[in-house]
């Protein structure tokens, strides 16, 4: 039995559609303007985080980087799995992204996989967004919502500061993922700085996983 099983079907199938077009875009099958490209995790990864997502039990994903949805595809199946036994909390997934094409290809995708009541896209500039985010968890701490998982695939140059945005609304135990650590080599000047600089931050401990276009793996220890 293969791991597909354990995926919902309805998922699997715009995964797979997905997973197709991301990889002839990553061979160069087929031409598509940079703007327009997936610019995807790999299924190897996507898979990895499904199963990291189970084994948390996470129940609540902040995504920095939506493009067309394919990694928040990944988190879906996994919240769902996490949630079957109770009632379905909405918009357990918070998803980031300012390319109002990819967006639009994002709800389509959403709405075909069946998920697009628990995931809510916020459309704009993500620095913007976390800022105004992290002022309402600090005004709100008691009460405020937080996240156990949190994966950053935006523009690299700002990873850093999209860690450190994001660190304070993660929960104790939570993991940052990072993306793009050892490949494409355009991304891994800034990708090296940022896991070099978690890796010496205090209060967490992180780890580059060589998978796809390589992970770093942070988990928030106090």
């Amino acid at each position: 039995m293969n791991g597909n099983y354990y995926i919902n079907s309805k998922i699997w199938n715009v995964l797979s559609k997905l997973g197709e077009q991301a990889d002839k875009e990553r061979f160069e099958i087929i031409a598509v303007p940079p703007e327009d490209m997936m610019l995807a995790i790999t299924a190897d990864t996507g898979m990895f985080f499904n199963i990291v997502l189970k084994a948390i039990k996470s129940r609540s994903v902040l995504e920095v980087g939506t493009s067309t949805g394919y990694s928040t595809l990944w988190f879906a199946d996994a919240l769902m799995h996490n949630t079957q036994n109770y009632e379905r909390v909405e918009k357990s997934i918070i998803t980031i992204d300012d390319n109002l094409s990819k967006i639009k290809r994002a709800r389509r995708n959403f709405d075909e996989a069946g998920v697009k009541n628990i995931i809510e896209i916020l459309e704009g500039e993500a620095h913007g967004i976390l800022s105004k985010m992290l002022k309402d968890y600090q005004n709100n701490e008691r009460n405020a919502r937080m996240f156990d998982f949190v994966f950053l695939d935006a523009d690299k140059e700002n990873a850093i500061d999209y860690f450190e945005l994001t660190l304070p609304m993660l929960k104790v135990g939570g993991i940052i993922a990072a993306d793009n650590i050892i490949h494409p080599e355009i991304c891994v000047p800034d990708m090296t700085k940022y896991a070099n600089y978690v890796k010496n931050r205090p209060n967490v401990q992180s780890v580059t996983v060589p998978i796809g276009n390589g992970e770093e793996i942070t988990i928030k220890i106090s």
